[in-house]
């Protein structure tokens, strides 16, 4: 930013002047400046042969070059105070509005910290005016002042920096944001039904205080972005005409990925959870339809989805739109599958759509049979590895072992999605063969551990008959007497 500060802007007609400030203190400083040195006599001239005759110098020429060093000095000490006065020097709209109390004031704070003001934009850049003149003679229509924009100007208002390439290639920013928000449920309102009560870009950005959307105290940076949302969704007077519900914050916070999105599920990234813009977008932020919504679950699932287009629910989805990823797993209280997906009939579970003794609960069962073996398999293998880490045994090739059958586990629930043994059976075949390993480790360690500890007693054993031996031969050994012992 240069050294104008916020208020001193370039006025509306392109001048870069300063404000009257910054020119009574350039003038000062002139004023200041000490008088340019003398410019010696040339080598052949009359003063220089004086000089070198040795002519008595002049007392006049120490003494001067003494005040101007002390005028410079001065000069240097002025310039060092006065420059964070220049820097910090309000313009009219900064002076009249940090003074205000009510709506009026707090703008003037927030923008101090805004990425706006960070990159040199001051409040003319938005609003227009001239904030050389003062009072309300700086907000003049013939000044180009504009004043604040309607709720339906907005988009357009933002978007006369944020659409110019030119401008936002040097931030690295997007400039199709307008474009997106006009295909928005947002924007569609807002320009087909005149709908003012929709969100536009200070909504969620902020007004005068906006920051980066990597900043956490910014409203848009990711973890911060539910709530954000709710600040509309949850409110159930605003959401009304839409017939809209207003419990999805309460669900997210509940579901897996709202869990991980708060941190509150150790092992898991926070800046890897989903949050609200993640399904439903950004600017363009709209429900995913029926037919979306594997595409947008794929996204970050895209193991899943693989097999998912491989199955029969699948073919189901592009003829009657059921059952979707949400019917079993949820939308915004989106659950943790576990094993009673198979043979429960509680909402997401196999039983809530298909019949008792129908083949898709044959084959839930037999999943859930190969995978529950394969989990409880891992889970004693889990207490065998501990066991043997405690009595400091080598566990390497143990652990190896049961890292492949968890992640050959892991690898299976993605394939159960396509709903096909041929494509379950190969993974769980793998992982049983891992446990199997495991378990000829585990065999192994017990059989070293129980020859150590026979070594160990036998070895006890020998030492302690040693010393029996020892302290019978030292009983049966003479006694001496004692010295100075007169015998009868």
């Amino acid at each position: 930013m240069s050294s104008r500060g916020i208020g001193c802007v370039p006025s509306q007609g392109g001048s870069d002047r300063g404000s009257p400030f910054d020119e009574a203190e350039r003038l000062r400083f002139t004023s200041l400046r000490p008088p340019a040195a003398s410019t010696p006599p040339p080598p052949n001239s009359k003063a220089h042969a004086a000089g070198r005759s040795g002519a008595a110098p002049s007392v006049a020429a120490p003494l001067s070059r003494f005040v101007s060093l002390i005028l410079l000095a001065a000069f240097l000490a002025f310039g060092a105070a006065s420059a964070p006065a220049a820097e910090d020097a309000p313009d009219s709209c900064v002076a009249c509005h940090i003074r205000l109390g009510g709506r009026l004031g707090p703008p003037v704070r927030e923008f101090a910290g805004s990425v706006h003001r960070e990159a040199g934009l001051t409040c003319v850049t938005c609003h227009g005016g001239d904030p050389s003149l003062p009072g309300e003679e700086s907000m003049s229509p013939a000044r180009g002042f504009r004043g604040k924009p309607g709720t339906r100007q907005v988009p357009e208002f933002c978007a006369r920096c944020h659409s110019n390439i030119a401008m936002m290639r040097q931030y690295n920013l997007r400039t199709d944001q307008l474009a997106e928000y006009r295909t928005s449920v947002h924007g569609r309102r807002l320009y087909d039904k005149n709908d003012t009560n929709v969100a536009v870009c200070t909504s969620c950005h902020g007004r005068h205080g906006i920051r980066r959307k990597t900043d956490p105290l910014s409203p848009v940076f990711h973890a911060n972005v539910p709530k954000m949302c709710a600040g509309c969704h949850s409110d159930a007077e605003r959401m009304k005409p839409y017939r809209l519900p207003t419990d999805q914050l309460a669900n997210f916070e509940k579901g897996v990925h709202g869990q991980i999105l708060s941190g509150k599920i150790p092992g898991k990234n926070p800046s890897r959870a989903p949050n609200c813009a993640t399904c439903h977008g950004i600017h363009g932020a709209s429900p995913p339809g029926i037919r979306e919504v594997s595409n947008v679950c794929g996204n970050c699932h895209g193991a899943v989805i693989g097999y998912f287009r491989d199955s029969p629910h699948f073919k189901a989805v592009q003829e009657s739109g059921e059952p979707k990823c949400v019917t079993c797993h949820g939308n915004h209280s989106n659950r943790k599958p576990t094993l009673k997906v198979f043979s429960g009939s509680g909402p997401g579970e196999c039983g809530s759509c298909h019949e008792a003794k129908s083949r898709a609960l044959e084959f839930a069962g037999h999943v859930r049979s190969l995978l529950g073996g394969i989990e409880s398999s891992i889970e004693e293998l889990g207490m065998d590895l501990a066991e043997a880490e405690r009595t400091g045994r080598n566990t390497e090739k143990l652990s190896a072992a049961l890292d492949g059958a968890r992640y050959k586990l892991i690898e299976a629930g993605p394939a159960v999605h396509a709903f096909s043994i041929e494509k379950i059976l190969p993974l769980i075949h793998d992982a049983d063969g891992f446990i199997r390993q495991a378990r000829q480790e585990v065999r192994i360690s017990r059989e070293e551990l129980k020859q150590r500890r026979s070594v160990a007693a036998y070895a006890v054993t020998v030492l302690l008959l040693l010393a029996a031996l020892l302290g019978v031969k030292l009983a049966l050994l003479p006694k001496n007497t004692p010295s100075g012992e007169i015998k009868g």
